[in-house]
């Protein structure tokens, strides 16, 4: 089986220090359009902590 993957992306807010956007509501939004929850990984870590996060979806093709 092939797969084709896709990518949100997240920017923190730097006074909340954490997303304007609820990260389950997008990740719920993708899996009923048909995309499965791979993982998640960070944007340009930095020592103060991270900008964002990037959240990877999966989904199966034909072929």
């Amino acid at each position: 089986m092939r797969y084709i993957y896709e990518s949100v992306s997240l920017k923190y807010s730097s006074m909340r220090g954490r997303s304007k956007e609820d990260y389950l509501e997008i990740i719920n939004a993708k899996g009923s359009q048909g995309w499965r929850f791979v993982c998640f990984s960070p944007i340009q870590a930095r020592p103060k902590g991270v900008k964002g996060i990037e959240l990877v979806f999966e989904r199966a093709i034909e072929g």
